[in-house]
């Protein structure tokens, strides 16, 4: 009940619940997006490589953009590139209605308005993140990461559900209008939450376009995290990868099992944020549960390759899902917590960095799938990544340490 008693300080925050509000809105739309284009594509492509690429094209610009993104997140007002965002998405989701209005999907515009989704999540997800942490109080900033998984986790399960819900009911363009229109509430509702300006001396003691990283490179914690994250994204995350290809492919899914096998991640991650976020605040060691709970995601990436049915394999899932709720808030907490604020936006770029290794990992899955079908393609991409984890965990002494 404590823990329950702290998350609802964060709401007395001023202009808090205008944020979250905001974050709800936009991630959701964001889920129901990437699903909507996921469905589409399996009805244009049958095999695992465009399922694999798909991934790679929306989640690559993170490679490119995150350093820069970290970078003018933490140069420029947090808040005006949140909306400069939130506007541009508006057009992205209204390009893409008047396009299908007019002519069939193929995979090449496919992958191209996917790729120009994947920069704008990019500069959203480190704007958004650091502009957090100036929001809330230190005292509470844990709750407020915790807040914000909830937040992501809500909109994985319902964005792709209803999105795919209305599409069946009234086709894609106008589901697309409606998104374009629904899309510029979420930058209605901040028009009268402030700037939070870093202070200027603080910006001088962490200047330049390196500065992030330089100050992984002297503290190993920060480094040891950036790590891991790269290594989960790379080998741990097949399951959600390939997800939408089982489902349409293996298990012969209608378009709401379709969306509803999609979202079981974050159903699951739900249900951890809600029932499991109490233990999770109270975690003394995050960096060894972080990596303890890589490990889980790449052993539960194996047993989801031999589930023979759809119901389990969901089951599967959400147990998965609760997995990524220690996944997303570990390296969250250290991240937030042991940075800096002025180097929090080129931190999260670097974190961005990591992240980008997830369409790797899927582009590589889903070629090896092509060639040795993709259950084995992700036992092999797993076993791997369980044996990087357990070298870091050697290598890397200050894993075991206690944090705040």
């Amino acid at each position: 009940m404590y823990f329950y008693h702290h998350l609802s300080l964060i709401f007395k925050e001023k202009f808090y619940t205008q944020f979250a509000v905001s974050c709800i809105l936009i991630y959701s739309i964001r889920f129901l997006d990437f699903t909507v284009i996921a469905y589409i594509l399996t009805n244009v492509t049958n095999n695992a490589a465009s399922i694999g690429a798909l991934v790679f094209i929306k989640f690559i610009p993170m490679i490119f953009s995150g350093v820069l993104s970290g970078w003018l997140v933490d140069k420029f007002s947090r808040l005006i590139v949140i909306k400069l965002v939130i506007l541009s998405y508006s057009i992205y989701l209204l390009l893409w209605a008047i396009y299908i209005a007019f002519y069939s999907p193929n995979i090449e515009l496919i992958f191209i308005f996917t790729f120009f989704s994947g920069i704008l999540m990019s500069v959203d997800i480190s704007s958004r993140i650091s502009y957090l942490s100036s929001l809330v109080k230190r005292r509470i900033i844990k709750s407020g990461i915790a807040a914000n998984v909830i937040y992501i986790n809500l909109a994985w399960f319902i964005g792709p559900n209803i999105g795919m819900f209305i599409l069946e009911i009234s086709g894609f363009t106008l589901l697309y209008i409606s998104l374009s229109i629904i899309n510029i509430f979420g930058l209605i509702i901040l028009i009268k939450i402030p700037k939070l300006k870093i202070m200027s001396n603080k910006i001088k003691t962490y200047s330049g376009f390196n500065a992030g990283f330089s100050f992984a490179k002297t503290k190993p914690i920060i480094l040891v995290t950036l790590i891991i994250i790269s290594v989960g994204n790379f080998f741990a995350f097949t399951f959600e990868s390939m997800s939408p290809y089982f489902a349409k492919f293996i298990y012969d899914a209608s378009p709401l099992e379709f969306s509803f096998m999609v979202s079981c991640q974050g159903l699951g991650a739900l249900i951890g944020s809600i029932f499991l976020l109490p233990m999770i605040v109270r975690v003394s060691r995050p960096a060894l549960v972080f990596l303890i709970a890589t490990i889980f995601l790449c052993l539960g990436s194996i047993v989801f390759t031999y589930i023979p049915s759809f119901i389990f394999a969901c089951i599967v899932l959400i147990a998965l899902g609760t997995g990524t709720t220690f996944f997303m808030n570990m390296h969250s907490r250290i991240l937030i917590t042991q940075t800096p604020n002025p180097l929090r936006g080129r931190v999260n770029g670097l974190q961005q960095l990591g992240i980008s290794l997830f369409p790797i990992g899927s582009l590589i899955t889903g070629f090896i799938g092509d060639s040795l079908g993709v259950s084995q393609s992700m036992r092999i991409m797993s076993i791997l990544g369980i044996l990087c984890l357990i070298i870091t965990f050697i290598i890397y002494k200050d894993l075991k340490n206690t944090m705040e």
